[in-house]
């Protein structure tokens, strides 16, 4: 759980608490390594500073001691006392080799022929852990031992010593880790500012788009920021280029179908333009003859039929509205109107065979979709005096599309977009009428089978689910 927590951290506090905890365990070793010092010294200090108080003091005492005279002793703990005030010794004891006392500092806490408390007793170390430490010397004449001197030495002053070091330790250690740390964070922020600022730059580009770096705010080109800052002003730019590539061959690919549905539009309006000029002139020549009339109506409502059938196939095919009207024959015949006049141009022979049935039938205005840019692409790609064959039938699981030509066969790339193998990545080059092809395919959750070459033929098979879908929806 900490370490989950620690990776949560932003990089910025991250390096700061990293370095706190560092100058924690380097400080705790260093603070560790002088008050050892510092123990040492004291200790060191003690025992230069005891060993000439008990040099002087033994030399005062040893007379008195071998005459066994209390009072002499007494004296001369008196003297010394101001003497070696430095010392701060709280008792002084004389102690004879039985363990008697012969003289004290304090003489009615240990009176003479006393004996010698437990404390007094000689010890192998001093300890300075305490409030006080005791300290010995014996006192001999010769070689012949005639006494001891014990004193009780205070070591308050010590301890204070000690303590203020801690505190001070403590102190330096606490303000140089908070300075490090918050110092450490500013060097991080400022380190980290060219990641913030390309991070930004990437949040910013929901919409696909990259915005460039101005070139005045880019770091030196010979750091490490630098030159990734160029690269992504270099990625921008790459994008940018394709989007605008993608959005001129888009408008291209319109133009180049927008022209080839208004070639076909013109031919299939002008074809029955002719016979409603000749119907009208009929009925200005001959109104008076009935039969001639009545021949003429029929032309004209024939011929109006007609250019209603294409306006209305063109408008359902154009105006980008959706259709929530499943797919009839009529739409069918409507593409047929449609494609004719460029299969006449092209002087192709168009071999069209549609049987619908009753049952679900996919939405008109994606089928139509479908149909008219792989007919357009068929009519395109199919050499003068060859067929062009559609089939549109119903079957037992959907309805089936299939649209054959002559021509050199499908290009890889085309075929690739088509089979789904790219995803919904547009064609980097043409194809937008393949690309949409694909996309409807899939959201009708269609098949798409192709075969050749020789020739091209593109089999979609569009499942009952499909005008299913339509109906929850609509």
């Amino acid at each position: 759980m900490p370490i989950r927590w620690f990776r949560q951290v932003p990089l910025s506090l991250k390096v700061p608490l990293l370095v706190a905890a560092l100058m924690l365990g380097v400080s705790s070793i260093v603070s560790k390594l002088v008050l050892l010092r510092l123990e040492a010294a004291q200790a060191q200090h003690f025992q230069d500073l005891t060993e000439a108080y008990l040099d002087g003091l033994s030399t005062a005492l040893i007379p008195a001691t071998i005459r066994r005279d209390p009072w002499e002793a007494f004296d001369a703990l008196d003297r010394s006392r101001s003497r070696y005030a430095a010392v701060s010794a709280l008792r002084v004891l004389v102690v004879l080799p039985d363990g008697q006392v012969l003289a004290a500092s304090d003489p009615l806490r240990h009176p003479v022929g006393a004996a010698a408390p437990p404390e007094a007793q000689p010890a192998p170390v001093i300890v300075l852990d305490g409030a006080s430490a005791w300290v010995h010397r014996p006192l001999t004449e010769g070689r012949v031992a005639v006494g001891r001197i014990a004193a009780e030495v205070d070591l308050s002053a010590l301890l204070v010593e000690r303590r203020e070091a801690v505190l001070a330790l403590l102190g330096v250690n606490a303000t140089l880790t908070v300075l490090f740390a918050g110092l450490g964070w500013l060097l991080v922020r400022r380190m980290l500012r060219p990641l913030f600022r390309l991070s930004a730059s990437l949040g910013r580009a929901t919409d696909g788009r990259l915005e460039a770096i101005p070139e005045a705010e880019l770091p030196p080109d010979y750091t490490a920021e630098g030159r990734a800052f160029r690269r992504y002003n270099t990625a921008a730019a790459a994008v940018a280029d394709r989007e605008a590539l993608l959005a001129r061959l888009a408008a291209e690919e319109r133009r180049a179908l927008v022209g080839r549905y208004a070639s076909a539009m013109a031919h299939e309006v002008n074809n029955p333009l002719g016979g409603l000029f000749n119907a009208v002139r009929m009925i200005q020549r001959h109104g008076d003859d009935p039969v001639r009339r009545h021949r003429a109506a029929d032309l004209l409502e024939r011929g109006l039929t007609g250019i209603h059938n294409i306006v209305r196939a063109s408008l359902m095919l154009w105006r980008g509205e959706a259709d929530p009207c499943p797919l009839t024959s009529h739409d069918v015949e409507d593409l047929r109107l449609l494609i004719e006049s460029e299969a006449r141009r092209r002087k192709l022979q168009l071999d069209w065979q549609v049987a619908l049935r009753g049952g679900p039938l996919p939405p008109a205005q994606a089928f139509r979709q479908i149909a008219l840019n792989l007919l357009l692409n068929a009519c395109a790609a199919s050499p003068p005096g060859t067929h062009l064959r559609v089939r549109a039938e119903s079957q037992a699981d959907g309805l089936l599309l299939s649209v054959s030509d002559e021509g050199p066969g499908l290009p890889p790339e085309a075929a690739a977009i088509l089979l789904g193998r790219h995803g919904d990545a547009l064609p980097a080059a043409g194809g937008l009428g393949i690309w949409t092809v694909a996309r409807l395919t899939r959201e009708l959750s269609a098949t798409v089978e192709t075969a050749g070459p020789p020739g091209t033929t593109i089999i979609i098979r569009i499942p009952h689910a499909a005008q299913s879908r339509l109906a929850t929806t609509a």
